[in-house]
């Protein structure tokens, strides 16, 4: 189970943190100070700690970070737009909006208009 679990957040070594992090591991392999051991242990724990900040219960459990919790509870995002693709596969979906807007509410922002928005959501793991 812990290694599905494993697998399933590795998602977020494709953001720009994530490939950013890759990049300067790789860099440290090719000098020859870090091995592949090293290298999969910073990438395991960069998986977890990630995954747990966006949860919910990593940034918004700390006491310092109380308004950002209750922006977090009474704000809704709207999104609009053409579905172009879903895919799901292992408890992991991803949808492709074209033509999309999003609408933050409350707020007196106007709609964020967008080409393309993709949508990557997984499964909550218990």
């Amino acid at each position: 189970v812990r290694e599905g679990r494993a697998m399933a957040l590795q998602h977020y070594r494709g953001s720009l943190l994530g490939a950013t992090l890759t990049e300067a591991l790789e860099e440290l392999r090719e000098q020859g100070k870090l091995h592949d051991d090293g290298i999969e242990k910073v990438l395991t724990s960069f998986d977890e700690v990630t995954s747990d900040a966006l949860e919910g219960q990593g940034i918004l459990a700390q006491p310092h970070n109380q308004q950002l919790g209750e922006w977090y509870m009474r704000t809704k995002i709207t999104i609009k737009g053409h579905l172009n693709m879903f895919r799901g596969v292992d408890n992991v979906w991803t949808l492709l909006v074209t033509d999309a807007g999003l609408k933050v509410e409350p707020g007196n922002e106007p709609e964020i208009k967008l080409d393309a928005l993709k949508i990557i959501a997984m499964q909550k793991q218990t």
